[in-house]
């Protein structure tokens, strides 16, 4: 029996989309904090990288994160989708690509249950629910003028500022959609290493630098006292 899926409500802290502005290129608009990488490029390139976006294919999988911390990986279910946006277009009028990756909080054993739960146009509803976000002048239709004028009146960078507006989006309920098992496709399992956090790394660092230079100190130590002790024998030679 397949492992029950919750409520679905997609919410940004578990929504990794990457896609591109009027007048910007691609750049992540959104990353989650559950799971957790420091960066996303390789793992949404091994999820929907070799998807085709006009054909609008849907993938579902598990993401495995090794933490250096954990003995055992983390394992999250995921939702993925790469897409054309059915309305707008970059300012050359090229279609704008959108890669949706939603990582639903089940647990991994209903990854499975995934194609009959899921709404089979839930990128699209979470595309229209980012409208006021994402679609808004400050994010997708910002002027070019404006970005290129951006590092000169604005402490953070603009894609920061965009992701800050985009998080705002309130959570977004799938509930009512339609479900279509066989578009689906189960994709391999993602894996991925998580680097140790920067306190763990320079603690690492440092400790190796204080054995290293507790070695040399003692061999400083030592050469001193051989050259003492040659000292004296030249000393007691010379006497005799």
């Amino acid at each position: 029996m397949l492992a029950p899926v919750p409520a679905l409500l997609v919410e940004t802290s578990r929504l990794l989309w990457r896609t591109r502005g009027a007048h910007w290129d691609y750049e992540f608009i959104c990353v989650p904090e559950t799971p957790a990488l420091p960066a996303w490029l390789t793992a949404l390139e091994a999820i929907v990288g070799d998807a085709d976006a006009a054909a609008g294919e849907l993938r579902y999988g598990l993401l495995e994160i090794h933490d250096q911390g954990s003995r055992e990986p983390g394992l999250f279910a995921y939702v993925a989708a790469r897409f054309l946006d059915p309305a707008r277009k970059d300012w050359t009028g090229r279609p704008v690509q959108h890669f949706a990756v939603w990582f639903p909080p089940v647990a991994p054993e209903a990854v499975e249950a995934l194609p009959g739960a899921v709404p089979a146009d839930w990128h699209l509803r979470v595309l229209a629910g980012l409208a006021a976000t994402y679609g808004s002048g400050e994010v997708f239709g910002l002027p070019e003028e404006q970005i290129r004028a951006w590092k000169r009146g604005h402490p953070v960078s603009r894609a920061a500022s965009a992701m800050a507006i985009v998080k705002r989006t309130p959570a977004l309920s799938l509930a009512g959609g339609e479900a279509a098992p066989s578009r689906w496709r189960r994709a391999p399992t993602v894996k991925k290493k998580s680097p140790p956090a920067r306190g763990e790394v320079a603690l690492q660092t440092a400790g190796t630098g204080g054995k290293g230079g507790g070695r040399r100190g003692f061999g400083c130590f030592a050469i001193g006292v051989m050259m003492l002790v040659a000292l004296q024998h030249l000393m007691a030679c010379g006497a005799g």
